[in-house]
């Protein structure tokens, strides 16, 4: 199994420091590397006053620049907001610069304002996301192509194609992860669904891949979030005061929920009805490397994933030195258990 980091680019209140955040990432992707983890991702959003990631690609040409084993990628490009061969070609210049190491994860969107500021439709999303990925395929052959869709047209080819990109496609849903099955692409979930939700998609994506004859390259990229530290209580001390935030903003704008799957969000009316001791369980990887290494276990018997992606820093913390401590920790003392 591998093990990547991804990266939430965030500077509260107001992004005065945003700048800073991003080169913070990069050296963080340069430690990660060294610290033995297999890749490092962006996310994107847009219109956050913190300044969260609207525009992965420059970022991610740095991190290849700076770093030489490791898969640089997303999770995930909103794909619907871009001409896609726009996307194509941005995507095959990081692949180069990285020398074939692009994962590029692309998702469906979800925030309707977001859909308002790119002047688009969010009815129309699930068909511009279709053709968008038909087109990224087609473009990447670097063969000629000919494309005439509902909502794209595109006629010729795009140099340089990649060295060795693959494409992901992120989903929170039945019909999202069958999506992914039917193109044959690594399925990246979401970190904030419990495990019993992500075991049924896991099960309609594989069931999907063995009708659509493409088992052979679906796999499970898992997100979760997560703190190496002394103790559980540590954890909630110093970590989970800093992360409540971040789940409560999704878990308000993102109504895709499963309540039958997931008890521990019965009730919830508030941040402060987060409990850590709760929430935690099936969410996190947290605590010391013992408790981190039986809660991978547990997730790995549950979904077989081939990839776990963490996110250790959120908006409001923990600083950067201390996330590059995580990093190291982590990587000496859980990864090798996987080896």
């Amino acid at each position: 199994m591998k093990f990547g980091i991804l990266f939430r680019i965030q500077d509260p209140p107001n992004a005065e420091h945003i700048g800073r955040r991003m080169r913070e990432s990069i050296r963080a992707a340069q430690v990660a590397e060294q610290a033995g983890f297999d890749g490092v991702f962006l996310p994107e959003h847009h219109m956050m006053d913190d300044g969260y990631l609207p525009s992965p690609f420059p970022l991610l040409g740095a991190m290849a620049a700076t770093t030489e084993r490791i898969h640089i990628g997303t999770t995930v490009h909103l794909l619907p907001f871009y001409n896609p061969i726009q996307t194509a070609e941005a995507a095959a210049v990081v692949d180069r610069i990285s020398g074939g190491r692009l994962r590029l994860g692309v998702g469906i969107g979800n925030f309707a304002p977001e859909f308002d500021l790119m002047g688009l439709n969010k009815k129309d999303q699930v068909g511009r996301f279709a053709e968008a990925i038909e087109l990224v395929k087609q473009a990447w052959t670097g063969e000629t192509f000919d494309f005439q869709g509902q909502f794209f047209k595109a006629k010729g080819k795009i140099t340089p194609k990649p060295a060795g990109a693959k494409l992901w496609i992120g989903a929170m849903s039945d019909v999202g992860v069958r999506r992914a099955a039917k193109y044959g692409c690594p399925w990246p979930t979401d970190p904030l669904h419990n495990i019993a939700v992500l075991k049924h998609w896991a099960g309609v994506y594989r069931e999907a891949g063995c009708e659509f004859g493409t088992s052979e390259n679906c796999s499970v990229v898992l997100l979760r979030d997560g703190w190496i530290a002394d103790s559980l209580d540590q954890v909630e001390e110093e970590w989970w005061p800093l992360v409540r935030a971040d789940h409560w903003m999704y878990f308000q704008k993102v109504p895709r929920f499963i309540t039958a799957l997931e008890p521990g969000l019965a009730g919830v009316t508030s941040e402060h009805d987060f409990k850590f001791e709760r929430h935690r369980i099936d969410r996190f990887v947290v605590g010391p490397a013992d408790e981190c290494i039986r809660s991978i276990r547990k997730m790995q018997e549950e979904l077989d994933m081939d990839y776990l992606v963490l996110t250790f820093r959120f908006a409001l913390g923990p600083d950067h030195e201390r996330h590059l401590e995580c990093i190291r920790r982590f990587g000496a003392e859980v990864i090798p258990a996987f080896h």
